[in-house]
């Protein structure tokens, strides 16, 4: 993996090897699973391990936030409860992203910690000296964040329930017939499949709403299993990496460590969250795709990166490619086009 980014993948044409069926653990539209067909290579791992975040990386799902988190706090601007409840999905998990909402929204008006709409004012000065307190269970902040996760994915799933009927009785509704998904993540994520590469979720949601998501998104096509945040507790995405890993090792996949793919759109909480699990797992190796809408954000990033020494360093240790989501060409169907030959038009190394 050291000399190949993790889209070279795709121009790969090397002979058949062994194929597996491995059954999915998550539920089709029409309640069954799936069996996800894994190919071997000589040293009888596949060639790659992909973990995938779901919300801003496989879809924009603000057709379904906007509406739950509102229920959770009726009283208040949906516009702005919406906005400020989307800026924080990149902190690594649903406990830290519903006990900064509950500092912003709860309680008397004097009380109110407005400061934590800035996701990073929250993350250094409220999340990182209280991690234990937030992320473990047992303690006051975790419960009372887990508590709004439960009712958060009890009204997200019933949202999502909702659009699948609608999608069922061939409803001529916006929200039905024009999906959310991120057409050339997507698509990469196919690619992959057919090349036999197991593919894992891990998203900060709830499991409630991921099962009826998974269906939504069409999910349990390609994806083994999805970790929530259930998996996370106690940690971030990194307790989620290796909850996985042990899922595929149960099934009898020879999981590639050194080979591993982590495509998000957070280089914290989706990429980043590789390194701290390396430090557990000395075996643990992995290459980066962040997701980026616009040159406007992949800008951004790279200004992130040269003022953050922590980002530095996590550049530093992997290798990591920002994918420019608008910047993707298209064919004469409006297709995605990733091969090699239009790969610098949207993906450059970090």
């Amino acid at each position: 993996m050291k000399n190949q980014n993790p889209l070279e993948f795709l121009d790969n044409t090397s002979l058949e090897k062994k194929w597996l069926d491995i059954p999915s653990e998550l539920e089709g539209v029409d309640g069954k699973k799936k069996n996800i067909k894994i190919e071997l290579m000589e040293d009888g791992k596949p060639r790659a391990m992909a973990f995938f975040d779901i919300d801003g990386t496989l879809a924009h799902l603000e057709i379904i936030h906007d509406k739950a988190i509102v229920e959770l706090f009726p009283n208040e601007d949906p516009k702005e409860l919406g906005d400020t409840y989307l800026k924080g999905f990149k902190l690594g998990n649903s406990f830290r992203e519903f006990d900064r909402m509950l500092g912003i929204y709860s309680g008397l008006e004097k009380d109110r910690h407005k400061e934590w709409k800035d996701p990073e004012f929250y993350l250094k000065n409220r999340f990182i000296p209280n991690a234990k307190e937030i992320d473990e269970p047992g303690n006051e902040a975790h419960e009372d964040a887990a508590k709004m996760l439960e009712k958060y994915g009890e009204a997200a799933a019933k949202i999502c329930e909702d659009l699948l009927k609608k999608e069922k009785e061939n409803k001529e509704d916006s929200e039905v017939t024009k999906k959310p998904n991120i057409a050339p993540i997507f698509k990469l994520a196919h690619m992959y499949a057919r090349l036999g590469i197991p593919m894992v979720g891990f998203t900060a949601n709830a499991k409630v709403f991921v099962d009826k998501l998974a269906k939504y998104l069409r999910l349990s096509d390609i994806f083994i299993d999805i970790a929530t945040d259930e998996t996370m507790a106690g940690g971030g995405k990194e307790n989620a990496i290796h909850y996985l890993i042990n899922k595929m090792k149960e099934k009898g996949i020879n999981v590639p460590k050194d080979r591993l793919i982590f495509v998000g759109d957070s280089l914290r909480g989706d990429i980043g969250s590789s390194l701290v699990a390396h430090d557990k797992d000395k075996e643990i190796h992995g290459q980066g795709v962040l997701v980026l809408k616009d040159k406007e954000e992949l800008i951004q990033i790279k200004k992130e990166i040269s003022e953050d020494p922590n980002l530095r360093d996590l550049v530093n240790k992997m290798e990591i490619h920002g994918f420019v989501e608008k910047d993707v060409p298209k064919d004469e169907n409006g297709e995605p086009m990733l091969l090699s030959i239009y790969r610098d038009k949207f993906l450059e190394k970090l």
